[in-house]
């Protein structure tokens, strides 16, 4: 049998977190001397999401890390639970974003939360990730607690004719994507790996099931919504999580990973 090592040749792994915001926080950090000078670096990443690092001339050694989260921004501060993660995973780190963005961090160089700086420039490259992730968590968070069917449908419109359902609920979490590409020749694969990908991920024990369904029939659990505009789609994939995905902490953060880098 084929090592793992081998396996992954020719693969493209993406890591979560911006390695240019690491860099520019971890320098801050970890250097010996520690680096204390102006910054002002702006950066973009996937999905139309941008970052600004930021550290006034005047106050040398405080950083703040400004993120945009395109045009899902908006929601995830208005109604898709982003300031939940920021009342959590960034307790006592929240600021006030600059106009044309749609959260911040911000803490002293000198003195990190908690004294580690380790976990703090972990969560602040880490930021667009966990708050992409945030309606997972609360969907995740429900299904732990049993309390899932008190929670609403949450969609989740990434990119023309693509969007994400997560359906919460006491003993499952469902969630639905729809895959799209613009030109007819990159549908016609997709739809093949689409299908392949569902019958593949059958073999994996553990893994949550995974069904795929035609453009013109979506899953029971987004069939009552309005979906003409992902008729032309390359078609949906389900996935259903049960409690034992996320029973422990280590599941949890990786079921949230890996689900919402679906998109």
């Amino acid at each position: 049998m084929a090592s793992a090592g081998k396996r992954a040749e020719g693969l493209v792994f993406l890591t979560p977190q911006n390695m240019i915001v690491e860099e520019a926080v971890g320098t801050r950090l970890f250097d010996d001397p520690p680096k204390r000078e102006p910054c002002d670096i702006t950066v973009g990443d996937f999905d139309d999401c941008k970052f600004k690092v930021q550290v006034l001339p005047d106050t040398l050694s405080t950083i703040t890390v400004h993120v945009s989260l395109g045009p899902i921004g908006a929601r995830l501060n208005d109604e898709l639970y982003g300031q939940e993660i920021m009342n959590t995973v960034y307790a006592g780190m929240a600021a006030e974003p600059e106009q044309g963005y749609d959260f911040a961090v911000s803490f002293d160089l000198d003195n990190p939360p908690n004294g580690n700086p380790e976990e703090v420039l972990a969560k602040v490259a880490n930021l667009r990730r966990h708050l992409l992730g945030a309606p997972f968590t609360k969907a995740f968070n429900g299904l732990k607690d049993g309390t899932g069917s008190s929670l609403p449908l949450m969609t989740l419109d990434w990119r023309p004719g693509e969007a994400i359902w997560i359906k919460p609920a006491d003993q499952r979490c469902t969630i639905v994507y729809a895959v799209n590409f613009p030109e007819e020749t990159d549908k016609a694969i997709c739809r093949v790996m689409l299908q392949q990908f569902a019958k593949e991920s059958a073999k994996i024990n553990g893994a949550p099931p995974c069904s795929y369904n035609e453009p013109d029939k979506p899953p029971m659990e987004v069939r009552d919504l309005p979906m003409d505009q992902y008729t032309h789609c390359c078609g949906f994939l389900t996935f259903v999580v049960f409690p034992a995905h996320i029973s422990s902490e280590a599941k949890f953060d990786k079921s949230v990973a890996l689900l919402r880098s679906e998109e």
